[in-house]
C-alpha cells in the first residue's frame, strides 16, 4: 500500500486516543502484562524474515542421579506452568567446559537462593537432558541442612521436583533457602542450549568454540532452573575453561584466577596451568532465556561512548570485518537513549560474530550473537545487504530496553517484545540514516507482508501458549511484522509527544 493510504488508516481512530486517560490506559496495559526492570529476549532476528519452527524441540530425557534417594519420575500430570508457591532470587551459576581438549561435555554447580512465597513441600524447577548428581539444602536463617531431601523428574513439563522423602510441607512461608545443585551435561551441535562449533585458524587447524542460546525455553538444557519470562533473579556467573580462551557473559568480567582440575596435570601449585575459571559482575534482575556467553579464541575492536563499552568479537580471521557494525551500534545506542529518555542500564554491550547461530542474532542483554555474515562482513557488501543486516543489529539493539529491561509476564505477550523491536528497529534506522529512508522499507518490507498474512485460521497477537512447540511458534509474522504495524498506528494516533511519553513511562514502570 502507499504511504498516504497508510497514514490515512492509521490516523482514522486517532481521537480516540488523544486524550490524557486513553494513553494513561494504554501504558497501564502494556505495564500490566510485562515484567520490569530484567529482560526477555528472543531467538534474534531477520526483521524480514522472521523465523517459522516447524521442527519439534528436542526429546525429554529422565535426569539422572547419582544418589540412591533419586524416584523414579513421578506419573503424575503436572501444569506446563510453575507454581508460584517459590521464586527465585539470586543464580550462582559455575560450568566448567573442557572444548578445547574436544571433550563435549560439561559440569555445573548451579547455587539458587529461593523465597518460599506458599507453605510447600516441593521445589520445582525445570531441568533437561543433564544429569543430576547431588542436591543439597540449607535454610539461610538458621543455617539448618535439610537432611531428608530427595528428588524425581516429570518429563512431561521437563520438570526438577526437590521433596523430602516423607510427604510433609517442609518449606514454610516465608523461608528462604539456598539450594545447591550438582550436575552434568553435553554440548550440543543444534544450536540451543550449550553448543559447540568448529573454526579454521591461520594454521587452518581446527579451533573449537563453545556459545549458548536459550530463547525461549533452552536454559533447561543448560542449568536447573525456573525457565519462565517472569521469573527473574540476579545471575552470578563463573566458567572455567582454557587459559588460551577468553570467556565473555551478560556482564562485565570481575576477575580471573587459575582454576584446580582434577583432570588435568597440575604444576607444583596443585594447579591445572591450562585452567582459568572467570567470574563476571552479578547481573540486574532477569529471565533465564537472557543468560548467555561464549568461550573462544576470538579477537574483538572496541568503542566506548557515554560510559558503555561496545565491542565487536570475530574469529582471528575476520577481525577487520566488524568496524561499520560497532559503528552502527554506538550511535543507536545513543539514538535509543535520547529518544526513549531511558539509559541503556549495562556498562557494556558486545555482538558476537558465530559460525552457527539459531535465526539470524539473538538479544541477549549485554550480549547479542549473530550469524557471521550478518555482523562480520566485508567492506564491498552491496547496499541492500548492509541496510538488512543495520536493520537486524538495530532491532537486537531495541531489544536490550523492549523485552530486557521489560519483559512480558508470559509468552502469550511476546508480540510486545518482537512488535516493538521490529519497529523501533526500523525507527532507530531511518532517524540515523534519512538518505535511505527506511519507513518506506516498512511499508513494503513489514506491512504488506503482515496484512497479506491474513485467513480464516490466523491468531491474534495476544495467543495463549504452553508447551515448547506452541511457544516457539508465537515467534512468527504476527509477533514481528502485524505487532509492529499497530505499534505505529498508536505511534500516528497519540502523536509524537504523547507516543515518546507513554512508551518512557512503559520502560520505567
Amino acid at each position: 500500500m502507499s504511504e498516504t493510504i497508510a497514514r490515512k488508516c492509521a490516523l482514522k481512530p486517532c481521537f480516540l486516543y488523544r486524550n490524557k486517560l486513553n494513553v494513561l490506559l494504554f501504558v497501564l496495559v502494556l505495564c500490566h502484562i510485562s515484567v520490569g526492570n530484567a529482560t526477555e529476549t528472543d531467538i534474534a532476528v531477520d526483521p524480514e524474515n522472521p523465523r517459522s519452527f516447524t521442527t519439534t524441540p528436542p526429546p525429554s530425557i529422565e535426569v539422572g542421579a547419582a544418589t540412591n534417594h533419586t524416584h523414579a519420575a513421578k506419573k503424575i500430570t503436572r501444569s506446563l506452568r510453575l507454581p508460584n508457591t517459590t521464586f527465585p532470587l539470586h543464580y550462582h551459576l559455575h560450568i566448567t567446559t573442557h572444548i578445547h581438549r574436544q571433550i563435549f561435555e560439561f559440569t555445573g554447580n548451579m547455587t539458587i537462593d529461593i523465597d518460599i512465597r506458599e507453605t510447600t513441600n516441593e521445589i520445582v524447577l525445570h531441568a533437561k537432558n543433564i544429569t543430576v548428581t547431588a542436591i543439597t539444602a540449607l535454610e539461610l536463617h538458621t543455617n539448618e541442612k535439610l537432611l531428608d531431601l530427595t528428588y524425581t523428574y516429570e518429563q512431561h513439563g521437563s520438570y526438577l521436583i526437590i521433596h523430602p522423602i516423607e510427604n510433609y510441607a517442609a518449606f514454610e512461608a516465608g523461608q528462604h533457602y539456598r539450594l545447591e545443585i550438582l550436575y552434568k551435561g553435553l554440548l550440543r551441535e543444534d544450536s540451543f542450549g550449550i553448543y559447540w562449533m568448529t573454526y579454521s585458524d591461520e594454521k587452518n587447524a581446527t579451533v573449537y568454540v563453545t556459545a549458548t542460546q536459550f530463547e525461549p525455553t533452552s536454559a533447561r538444557l543448560a542449568f536447573p532452573c525456573y525457565d519462565e519470562p517472569s521469573f527473574k533473579a540476579n545471575f552470578t556467573i563463573s566458567l572455567t575453561h582454557s587459559n588460551k580462551y577468553t570467556a565473555i557473559s551478560n556482564m562485565m568480567v570481575r576477575q580471573t584466577e587459575p582454576s584446580i582440575d582434577a583432570n588435568a596435570a597440575l604444576d607444583d601449585n596443585n594447579v591445572d596451568a591450562t585452567m582459568v575459571t572467570t567470574t563476571f559482575h552479578t547481573t540486574p534482575p532477569m529471565s533465564t532465556y537472557l543468560v548467555a556467553f561464549v568461550i573462544s579464541n576470538f579477537v574483538y575492536i572496541s568503542e566506548e561512548y557515554r560510559g558503555v563499552q561496545q565491542r565487536i568479537f570475530t574469529s582471528p580471521r575476520l577481525a577487520d570485518r566488524g568496524r561499520k557494525a560497532l559503528k552502527n551500534a554506538v550511535r543507536t545506542v545513543a539514538m535509543l537513549e535520547d529518544y526513549l529518555g531511558v539509559d541503556y542500564p549495562l556498562a557494556k554491550l558486545d555482538h558476537v560474530a558465530l559460525k552457527n547461530n539459531f535465526g539470524a542474532a539473538m538479544e541477549n542483554w549485554g550480549l547479542i550473537t549473530y550469524k557471521e555474515d550478518n555482523l562480520a562482513k566485508p567492506d564491498d557488501a552491496d547496499m541492500h545487504k548492509n541496510l538488512k543486516d543495520v536493520l537486524t543489529q538495530n532491532h537486537e539493539i531495541a531489544h536490550q530496553w523492549f523485552g530486557n529491561l521489560v519483559s512480558p509476564q508470559w509468552w502469550t505477550y511476546a508480540w510486545l517484545n518482537e512488535g516493538f523491536a521490529t519497529y523501533f528497529g526500523y525507527l532507530v534506522t531511518d532517524l540515523l540514516y534519512p538518505e535511505y529512508k527506511i519507513m518506506d522499507f516498512f511499508l513494503i518490507d513489514i506491512a504488506e507482508r503482515a496484512y497479506s498474512y491474513n485467513y480464516m485460521t490466523v491468531r491474534p497477537m495476544t495467543y495463549y501458549v504452553e508447551n515448547e512447540t506452541a511457544i516457539l511458534s508465537t515467534f512468527d509474522i504476527i509477533s514481528y511484522h502485524r505487532a509492529a504495524c499497530v505499534i505505529k498506528m498508536f505511534h500516528h494516533a497519540f502523536n509524537q509527544k504523547t507516543f515518546v511519553h507513554g512508551i518512557s513511562q512503559y520502560l520505567r514502570k
